[in-house]
């Protein structure tokens, strides 16, 4: 006996500490959970460097037709004849004794720095207006691929959020379980005492009450674990607890099931995101035909050299010219890449037409799914007026001595299940509302 009230003992300290806990918990509201999330969680906060990431590349490609400066600067010296011929030479100081055969076959060491600044211009480069294209759609990929990691966070929090509302309905639950659980372990001894039960009822109740113990045990660390995992996922640390500030409700949805797959098929990110990867093949098999076609660019150069000092002037220099470069034949290179390129989008076509066969099927799997919750809610609802009618029923006649124990004890313990089952059933039916919306790509317009 001693054991059991160190147990109660230690179970109600438990829960009391719980208790103070929570009132110093943070608690926030679905849409401060939702934004928190979306700013301080890691995934979204990567998804965000690699779309600046795509959007750099996609600046970088698109500057291909400005000028590219180039300042160089290089020391050299030697012996070789050529190599000093033309070192006098760029540095102005050839005279006519530099013609002495003697001095050309073995000249004397020379050192020359030299100062070059060179301006290349592209004029016409296909390749590079294709790859500006193909670089542009895999910015715009990413950025879809970026807000559709965005929905999927939001969703994520709105389930775990949902998590902590549901723990604590099954706390709440599992204690009123418990008190029922008592009363009966009263009731029971009472009884025992004045002779008009028997001592198997009491053990009974006291084995009920056990199990009433440990299942509010288990619920109480449920919720604490629900609350760890909200605070992860909206960016804390382990060990962070958050709470719910108020009930999570989404509305019914107002459009039909053909709507909602039209809407689907429009804001989906995910399936615009195989959009821009099917135009992004379009631009890459452009690409790869341009190959094909001539590149003109031209060039400007201006020299300093100096025999003593560097970024010297001695003498100076330039050089400006107009180059086409045109690629007659490669080995076959370029028509096999341009092939390549042709499967490619090929393959990105039937991936699309896939994509949105998928998303269609997945709206009409959350629809079917809604209205399943829905009917097994009000199934659930019907089940516990029930199960507590009979509790209640039960409880009279065990008063008045015209029912056992243990008929007393399964009929608490089928009102237990009735109440479980109806906080999950009232958690699932808010969570496929919510997939629905997450199915269509509107989760964050209905949530926000």
């Amino acid at each position: 006996m001693q054991v059991k009230q160190i147990m109660l003992v230690g179970l109600v300290s438990l829960l009391a500490s719980t208790g103070v806990q929570a009132a110093e918990l943070q608690r926030i509201t679905l849409r401060e959970a939702i934004a928190q999330g979306l700013e301080r969680n890691n995934q979204a906060r990567a998804a965000r460097f690699q779309a600046e990431s795509a959007r750099s590349g996609a600046t970088a490609a698109g500057q291909h037709y400005l000028p590219s400066v180039t300042l160089e600067e290089a020391w050299s010296r030697s012996d070789l004849p050529v190599n000093t011929f033309m070192m006098k030479l760029n540095q102005g100081r050839f005279t006519n004794q530099d013609f002495d055969a003697a001095k050309l076959n073995n000249p004397a060491p020379a050192s020359d720095f030299r100062t070059v600044v060179s301006v290349e211009q592209p004029i016409l480069v296909p390749a590079a207006w294709a790859g500006q294209k193909v670089a542009q759609r895999g910015a715009e990929r990413q950025e879809a691929v970026t807000e559709q990691t965005r929905q999927q966070i939001a969703f994520q929090v709105f389930q775990l959020y949902l998590e902590v509302q549901k723990a604590h309905a099954q706390l709440q639950a599992a204690v009123k379980a418990l008190d029922e659980a008592r009363e009966s372990k009263r009731q029971a001894t009472v009884r025992t005492a004045a002779g008009l039960g028997l001592k198997s009822d009491e053990l009974r109740a006291a084995t009920q009450l056990a199990a009433m113990e440990q299942q509010n045990i288990t619920a109480a660390n449920n919720l604490t674990l629900a609350r760890m995992q909200l605070a992860l996922a909206t960016g804390g640390q382990p060990g962070d607890e958050l709470d719910v500030a108020e009930p999570l409700q989404l509305k019914r949805p107002e459009r039909e099931l053909s709507g909602l797959i039209g809407v689907a098929q429009q804001e989906r990110r995910d399936l615009q995101a195989s959009e821009r990867g099917k135009e992004q093949a379009d631009a890459a098999l452009l690409q790869t035909r341009a190959g094909f076609l001539p590149a003109v660019g031209a060039v400007g150069v201006w020299q300093m050299n100096d025999k003593n000092s560097p970024f010297g002037r001695d003498h100076d220099s330039w050089m400006v010219g107009v180059s086409l470069r045109w690629n007659v034949f490669d080995g076959f290179r370029t028509w096999h890449a341009s092939g390549q390129a042709r499967a490619s989008r090929s393959a990105a076509v039937e991936q699309l037409e896939q994509a949105r066969k998928e998303v269609s099927y997945q709206v009409h799997e959350a629809w079917l799914r809604r209205i399943e919750a829905e009917k097994r809610y009000e199934v659930a609802h019907a089940a516990v007026q029930a199960a507590d009618e009979a509790t209640r029923l039960l409880s009279k006649r065990f008063d008045n001595a015209l029912a056992t124990m243990v008929e007393l004890l399964d009929a608490q313990t089928a009102l237990n299940q009735a109440r479980a089952n109806l906080v999950e059933s009232d958690a699932n039916l808010t969570l496929a509302t919510g997939r629905l919306y997450h199915s269509a790509g509107i989760f964050l317009k209905e949530v926000q």
